[in-house]
């Protein structure tokens, strides 16, 4: 039976692995100029969401639909990580690591998101979020018109940020239009929907790095800081760092930073 995950693999296998996962209907190839940065030091293996590719051979040989339930995707996302890895998810690519982070942590050796918040909606004690009128009224757009709707996305995300235009040309150069999959993007915005992964950051018992942007229109950098700081117990393993010039898609907008972060956490929890 085909994989419904497609994986990419970069750097020499007998070094430190780091696990990657992309975004909502955002293929691995936007995330690789990180990957290739970080493969001069880890096995980096980027894997896209299900549903998501830029390969059309790909689309047309995956015969299985996409299944968006968390612990169906969970289960998927593992089996194609290597053993002993760094997860580092990327927004829903976030929660979906945190998820696993928390709820199968003997597959996970350390967890690091990106511009990741807690629930992409507002929630009785989250109000750092998309209300439910605009986020169900951006599922409808994608229902009914999904070019414009990944349009629309890529608008949002790159808002706030200071090279925003070459960013929107960068992203739409990567949208999946010729293999645009409508069940994988409305999966996808349904996930986005339930999932709140609140508890699960409390549950983490591993070394958990949370990188955001300061300008991020998406995920609010204030309220993920705040939540931490709520906390009954403080749990020293959690980190969060803001990159205050940032907005959603900090590994393109300063790459170094980010990579710098990444490989001093990677560095100091390496036992």
């Amino acid at each position: 039976m085909r994989t419904r995950i497609e994986t990419e693999a970069l750097g020499n296998s007998s070094n430190p692995a780091i696990f990657m996962v992309s975004g909502w209907a955002m293929p691995k190839e936007v995330m690789r100029p990180l990957a290739v940065r970080l493969s001069q030091r880890f096995y980096v293996v980027m894997a896209n969401l299900p549903g998501i590719s830029l390969d059309e051979e790909w689309i047309i040989r995956s015969r299985i639909g996409p299944n968006y339930d968390i612990d169906a995707l969970s289960e998927q996302l593992i089996d194609v990580a290597p053993n002993n890895a760094w997860w580092l998810g990327w927004s829903l690519g976030g929660m979906i690591s945190v998820y696993v982070a928390a709820r199968r942590s003997s597959q996970v050796l350390g967890l690091i998101t990106l511009s990741t918040s807690p629930s992409f909606i507002q929630r009785e004690g989250w109000p750092h979020a998309m209300s439910v009128d605009d986020f169900d009224a951006f599922v409808q757009l994608v229902e009914q018109t999904p070019e414009k709707g990944l349009k629309r996305f890529v608008m949002l995300q790159t808002k706030g940020a200071s090279n925003e235009r070459a960013l929107v040309k960068q992203l739409q150069a990567l949208l999946p239009v010729q293999t645009l999959n409508r069940a994988a993007l409305i999966g996808g915005l349904r996930l986005l929907r339930s999932l709140d992964v609140r508890r699960e950051l409390l549950l983490l018992d591993l070394p958990n790095l949370h990188l955001l942007g300061g300008k991020d229109a998406l995920v609010s950098a204030h309220g993920f800081e705040q939540n931490i700081e709520q906390q009954a117990d403080v749990n020293p393993l959690q980190q969060c760092v803001v990159l205050p010039n940032c907005a959603h898609q900090s590994f393109l907008e300063d790459e170094d930073e980010c990579v710098r972060h990444i490989e001093n956490f990677i560095d100091a929890n390496n036992t």
